[in-house]
Formats: C-alpha cells, structure tokens, sequence
C-alpha cells in the first residue's frame, strides 16, 4: 500500500510498531481473500437478496439523506434549533454508519448481528427525539420533512431484516435457540466485496451525508458564535398557539361626507 512506508519507524510509547503497520498487513490479508460472487447471472435467493442490499438499497438511503438536509437548511436550523439538533442528526448518522460498515466488512456472527438489531433500534428512538427537539425549539418540521423521515427510518430496517434472513442460523444463537452457540467476535469477511465497490460506496457516503452534515453542524455553531441564535439546549419549549374559537368582528371604517361644489360655496 503506498504511503505506508513512511509510518515503519514510528514506535508507540509501549516500543510497539505504529497501528498503520497493522492495519497494511490486515488490508492485504483481506485483498487476498476471494470476491463474493454478485454474478448479475446467479439466480438463487440469496445472491439476489445480496445484489439488492448492496446495489439498490443502499445507494436508495443515501438520497432521503440528502433530501433531508435540504428540508432543514430551508427551515433555517442554524437560528432555530442550531448545533442541538444538528449533533443529534450526526448520532442518528453514526447509529446506522456502524452497521453498514460491519455489514460491508465483516462476517456475520451473532455479535455483529446483535449490533445492528441495537443500533436499528436506538436510531429510531433517536429519531423520535429529534422530531421532538425540533419542534420544542422553534423549527418547523413541515410534512415533505416527515415523510421523508419515514424513509430514513425504514431503510435500515428493511436492511438488517433482510440480513437476519440471510444468517437465519446466527440470529438464533444470539439467543441460543436449538443448543446454536455461535462466534462472538470480530472477524473480517471471508470472502470480500469488491475494491471498486467498497471506494464507490463509502465516497458517495461522504459525498451525500458526511459533507452536508458537516457543513450543517459548521453553520449552526457560526450562527450560535455569531450571536445570531442562542444555545439551542438552554431554550425552553415553544408555547403551544391557541386559536379562539371566535374572531372579534373587525372594526367599520367611518362613512367619508361628501360635500357638493354649490354646498361647499355657500360657505
């Protein structure tokens, strides 16, 4: 790998070699490993199921992502809910980061498995918070914004029960049904995805959720710096807005007199 060379004579405090010599000796290991086979040919189940999680539902969650963060810098989140509700966007990114990593680069095992069922779950606990958090401080959450929650919630619901259908086998030795005992550990995969699709996947991460977000959380904090919003987590909750149930008549403008030209020369 190039550039690695320069870190081989960087020695830890405990006179161990740099952590970049082992990651280089773990990507070459894993180089060396057969491709999945994805062949647009194979007919069975399980290779479909595969091709759809990697070549269409994946690539599907990166859009509402985006289409999410152009709903909150139209409602103006850096002078409304701020840095608050942009860092809860950034825990909601690493709640499903995690397991799209572990599931691109891993084998599945009843420990990684059981990371993505808790991952799923907290991110959509996360995400009734965030809905919660920005409506309590002054942003408003349209309906296009709520629907397009709906998707962002969904996806990676879809995607870790279509794993739980792939690794049957491990789902049940999470909670030892039949006597199965499986790996609790961290292994990479046996056979690897592609190189091309694992730079194109993660660099259209980064292009689609991590640069916008960042960007996000970069102009909340100016704004809260600027004094042109306050801290978003010392605001109190937004006072409900109560209509009556009658609007008091509106005022009648007085007649204007018009005086005649004869009336007026009388005068």
């Amino acid at each position: 790998m190039a550039g690695t060379p320069m870190f081989r004579a960087v020695v830890s405090p405990w006179g161990q070699r740099a952590w970049a010599m082992q990651v280089e000796r773990t990507a070459r290991s894993y180089l060396r490993r057969p491709r999945m086979n994805l062949s647009p040919k194979a007919t069975d189940v399980e290779t479909a199921t595969r091709r759809f999680l990697l070549y269409f539902m994946l690539p599907a969650w990166l859009i509402p992502g985006v289409v999410d963060w152009v709903w909150h810098k139209k409602t103006d989140i850096e002078h409304t809910s701020g840095a608050g509700e942009s860092m809860i966007h950034c825990l909601m990114m690493s709640e499903v980061g995690v397991p799209v990593v572990m599931g691109l680069l891993l084998e599945i095992n009843p420990l990684t498995l059981s990371i993505m069922l808790g991952h799923s779950l907290v991110h959509e606990a996360t995400a009734f918070w965030d809905v919660r958090y920005a409506t309590n401080h002054q942003r408003e959450v349209l309906p296009r914004e709520q629907h397009t929650h709906s998707f962002l919630e969904i996806l990676p619901f879809m995607a870790v029960s279509s794993m739980i259908c792939l690794h049957w086998d491990q789902f049940l030795a999470i909670w030892g049904v039949g006597g199965r005992r499986g790996k609790w550990r961290i292994r990479l995969k046996k056979e690897r995805l592609s190189g091309g699709y694992l730079k194109g996947i993660f660099g259209a991460i980064a292009a689609t959720l991590a640069v916008p977000y960042a960007n996000e959380l970069w102009r909340c904090v100016r704004a809260q710096h600027r004094g042109e919003a306050q801290t978003p987590w010392l605001l109190g909750r937004q006072d409900p807005v109560t209509v009556p149930d009658s609007l008091p008549p509106e005022p009648t403008p007085p007649a204007r007199t018009h005086v005649s030209a004869s009336t007026e020369g009388l005068r």
